[in-house]
């Protein structure tokens, strides 16, 4: 019997120029053929979300207006998605949780939400709906009113806005205030600027009507009128440029509308106009200027609809930069295109009381594309915890949830389970944060803790496919893996929130000091020297004054300064914390010789060692590994001297050893050693927070492992290898040796 044919073979692959110029034929108001596209395979991922892709696609499009994706909303209803689609195919954004945001506006490449008001601080959250990039600003507690509403917009000069996400923005917050039962109204707006970080003038009127604003969102006029249409018909004008307000009357009501049936919009003309719904028609006002002064209502046109039920309620949103609007019938909700008065059904009225759409083009994107500065924003909410279950009455048992998830990360961390750990302080995290707010000092060490998990479950990978945690596949300075690199994204932007939260108290703790080192790590894995050197300068500087000059943190330090400084090929700067770090190895072992012997001439603690509970063994463990880390030291310091005498050439090639060294020692164990030294009862009486660096240094009840022990693995396999400069993942047990804390 003759074997069958062999398989023709496969077709020859694509050139990628030539899958770039199909996808970009994918038509813009359907993303998720985009979307699925970006799932064929990881090169037509890297293609598809790739700045200089979007770019093309956008340009492509430059003469028509971007697509509506869908709308935000506020009801309470369960079942409806946070966002809600309006595109021809399945598609779906993460939006943040609308139990705890409520949504404000849309414009400009982002979203604006406003904190659930039961928490005790409120928050604006900035939502990226492209890039999904987070950020929170906080609300000054003076704002604080029952429906105030805000603006976002952007703030770069000549931006088309067609993708101006990632630069300056502006917020308009907007609130009112009832001074006294007898007094007017007083409404107040207030300008953020995302340049300065800060707000600027509060601006205030008085009224005779109190405006709330529930139902409604702005519209902004050119580049300097912001409007607000507040439940009670009456329309807020806002001045970018003086700060000035201003308060007028909807149109007339001659076709027997009441204030709740229109909505605000753009007019035909770039001013604003008003839409309203009524019967079988859209109805459409436009504010006229006359004699430079006065204004005045002007009907535009009316749009005669075919749409069955034909009976219209009130105008629900405006799209802004598609000059759509969405209206809602008994039955079902439509999206109106006013260009083409052309009427399409979007979904069921579940309803609806005021839209957010969502007007964009649409490119998938890595999450590690973030745009500049963002790592730096604080509180990045986490949509994690999804409906159902015990989130009912999340106020009480989510706390004692958030403590019980943070008790197993600890435990994970302590048997090396990091991906559960990562996860277990992930929800800890969003807890938290909604509980306390997202710069709230209670959250400060689950930032750490969660941001530390991450980077060792970074390391890890790392480690296992020998990746640098740089990124794989980095070109053009696009990050565009979605595995141990994403992860070190990650850790940075919550460690570097723990940052910001601990910086506002002056006080020097351990945490702090962690924190930094664990920064300068990341840093010096993206070969940022000069950041990684000023984070370890900070964490010394604090250090200093927690630990005794000899403390083996101190020594650690020293030499990890020393790479740092070594690696930015500054050689003369690092041999002096070289040689101090051999000082204080040498004046460490000699107290720890003395403390030794205190312990065998006390007859006490020889009777206790003999049950095997004496600090004896910690004693001579961490002597025995500072013994043998001394003349690496040792050599370390004669090399330096040596590259600093020798020509230029000989230093560039120490300098290409040391590199290749550096890079295979660096690893992140001193992170996750003191996240696992805190225990869990230490945690909750320290209101999950450390502040004395005894509760970073002792080690969990019942170790006997120390963390010389842990980080010398590899000293032990190999005497002759380079330096290790991590310390150790448990400190020494201080319970079980109190002398070794007064060394």
């Amino acid at each position: 019997m003759e074997a069958p044919p062999p398989p023709p073979p496969p077709p020859p692959a694509l050139p990628d120029d030539v899958v770039e110029e199909i996808l970009l034929r994918l038509p813009p108001d359907d993303p998720a053929c985009l979307f699925r596209a970006s799932l064929v395979c990881k090169a037509w991922r890297s293609a598809v979300s790739h700045p200089h892709f979007r770019r093309r696609f956008i340009g492509l499009h430059r003469h028509r207006a971007p697509p509506v994706l869908g709308f935000l909303h506020n009801w309470k209803d369960e079942r409806l998605p946070d966002f809600v689609p309006t595109t021809a195919s399945p598609f779906s954004l993460a939006a943040p949780d609308r139990r705890f945001w409520r949504p404000l506006d849309c414009r400009h490449g982002r979203a604006l939400f406003l904190s659930d008001d039961r928490q005790e601080t409120q928050e604006l959250l900035l939502w990226g709906p492209i890039t999904g990039a987070r950020q929170g600003i906080p609300v000054p507690s003076a704002f604080r009113c029952d429906w105030p509403t805000a603006a976002v917009f952007c703030a770069a000069d000549g931006c088309d806005h067609r993708d101006c996400a990632g630069g300056p923005f502006g917020v308009v917050f907007v609130f009112t205030l009832d001074i006294s039962p007898n007094a007017d109204v007083v409404t107040s707006a207030c300008l953020y600027s995302s340049e300065t970080g800060t707000w600027g003038k509060l601006n205030s009127r008085e009224y005779e009507f109190s405006m709330d604003f529930e139902h409604h969102s702005s519209v902004l006029v050119g580049r300097s009128l912001l409007y607000f249409l507040s439940d009670g018909g009456m329309i807020l004008e806002y001045n970018l440029g003086s700060g000035e307000l201003a308060v007028f009357r909807p149109p007339p009501d001659d076709y027997g509308s009441d204030n709740h049936r229109f909505n605000l919009m753009l007019a035909e003309d770039g001013g604003l106009g008003v839409a309203e719904a009524i019967d079988f028609q859209l109805i459409l006002w436009k504010r006229e200027v006359s004699d430079g002064t006065n204004a005045r209502w002007v009907l535009s046109r009316i749009v005669d609809l075919d749409i069955d039920p034909c009976t219209l309620v009130p105008v629900l949103g405006f799209a802004e930069g598609a000059n759509a609007v969405f209206v809602k019938t008994v039955g079902s909700l439509f999206m109106i295109e006013l260009q083409s008065e052309q009427a399409k059904r979007v979904c069921h009225n579940h309803g609806f009381c005021n839209l957010i759409p969502v007007v964009s083009f649409y490119t998938p994107h890595s999450r590690l594309q973030v745009p500049g500065g963002e790592h730096q924003d604080p509180a990045p909410r986490l949509n994690l915890l999804r409906r159902g279950g015990q989130q009912g009455v999340w106020e009480e048992k989510s706390l004692e949830l958030a403590q019980l998830l943070f008790d197993k990360g600890c435990k994970a961390i302590n048997e090396e389970d990091l991906a559960h750990a990562a996860d277990c302080f992930r929800h800890v995290l969003e807890i938290r944060v909604r509980r306390y707010g997202g710069l709230a000092p209670e959250c400060a060490s689950t930032f750490y803790r969660y941001g530390g998990a991450l980077l060792c479950k970074a390391q890890e990978a790392a480690n296992r496919s020998g990746a640098n945690l740089r990124g794989k596949g980095q070109t053009d300075g696009n990050m565009t893996g979605d595995g141990d690199d994403s992860d070190l994204d990650l850790a940075w932007k919550m460690l570097n929130t723990a940052r910001v939260i601990v910086a506002k108290s002056p006080e020097k703790t351990m945490e702090k000091v962690n924190i930094l080192i664990a920064l300068a790590e990341i840093s010096m894995r993206r070969e940022d020297r000069d950041s990684s050197i000023s984070y370890y300068f900070e964490a010394l500087a604090i250090l200093e004054h927690l630990v005794r000059p000899d403390h083996f943190r101190i020594v650690d330090l020293n030499i990890r300064i020393c790479l740092a400084f070594e690696l930015a090929s500054k050689v003369g700067d690092a041999i002096p914390y070289c040689a101090k770090a051999i000082s204080l190895c040498k004046s460490r072992i000699h107290n720890l010789k003395i403390a030794k012997e205190g312990l065998l001439a006390d007859k006490d603690l020889r009777a206790s060692a003999a049950k095997g509970h004496s600090g004896k063994s910690t004693l001579e463990d961490e002597i025995s590994y500072l013994a043998r880390m001394l003349p690496r030291f040792q050599k370390k310091l004669e090399e330096l001297k040596q590259a600093m005498s020798t020509p230029s050439d000989g230093i560039d090639n120490i300098m290409k050893r040391v590199v290749s060294q550096a890079s295979h020692e660096q690893s992140v164990n001193n992170t996750m050693a003191r996240t696992a030294s805190l225990t869990s009862s230490q945690m909750a009486r320290s209101n999950n927070s450390f502040h004395s660096p005894t509760m970073s240094t002792a080690a969990p009840s019942g170790s006997s492992v120390t963390d010389f022990e842990i980080v010398g693995r590899e000293m032990k396999r190999a005497k002759d290898e380079s330096i290790s400069y991590e310390p150790s993942p448990k400190r020494l047990a201080a319970d079980d040796s109190p002398s070794v804390n007064e060394i």
